[in-house]
């Protein structure tokens, strides 16, 4: 289960890695101004690049992938705990990981599949959620989640030395849009966080 799965799980430990640069500035402005698009494509292609990254690490290092499957589980029986189901999730997102792969699909079927997907995705989220809601489970996994990314991230930057600047370049350049956007529209508008302490 390390394909469209670990994808999903990964992207609910690593919530914040990367930030998606569209959600700094809204379409029509970016399109106003050829600096901020310049911007917003130089983001997009930092964190196509990172994302491939930290896929080829992750995909490459047992040790991860292990470490990955205990939070997993420990997660996955959380959400049982509660009463969910989410092993049901996991495997109908990897079915229709699988569908993808085979390249055979219509354009429909594609948009539905993707919906379909984003559906058991975000249910998957609200289950996590809840089960964060438990102080004492959510201390336990915050602690271990960072362990984590710590690890991911070591590892990432010695499969590839350039990471660290390029995550520098990234938070650089969310930090000047998010400082236009606050600029343009009087403070406060602009999302908060950033990619990483």
């Amino acid at each position: 289960m390390y394909r469209a799965t670990a994808a999903a799980v990964l992207a609910l430990l690593l919530t914040a890695f990367p930030v998606h640069a569209q959600e700094l500035v809204p379409e029509g402005e970016m399109q106003m101004d050829p600096e901020l698009m310049e911007t917003q494509q130089r983001l997009q292609q930092l964190q196509e690049q990172l994302s491939q990254i930290q896929q080829e690490t992750f995909e490459g290092s047992d040790e991860l992938q292990q470490q990955q499957q205990a939070l997993e589980d420990r997660a996955t029986a959380k959400m049982e705990d509660l009463g969910y189901n989410p092993q049901s999730h996991y495997d109908r997102m990897e079915e229709i990981y699988d569908r993808f792969e085979s390249g055979e699909l219509e354009m429909d079927e594609q948009q539905r599949l993707a919906e379909e997907f984003q559906q058991e995705q975000m249910e998957l989220q609200q289950a996590h959620q809840e089960a964060m809601q438990d102080e004492e489970f959510r201390q336990s996994m915050e602690q271990d989640m960072q362990d984590f990314q710590q690890n991911l991230l070591a590892a990432m930057q010695e499969h590839n030395p350039e990471t660290e600047s390029m995550i520098q370049e990234l938070q650089e350049l969310q930090a000047q849009l998010q400082q236009r956007m606050e600029q343009q529209h009087g403070g406060g508008m602009a999302p908060e966080g950033g990619m990483l302490d």
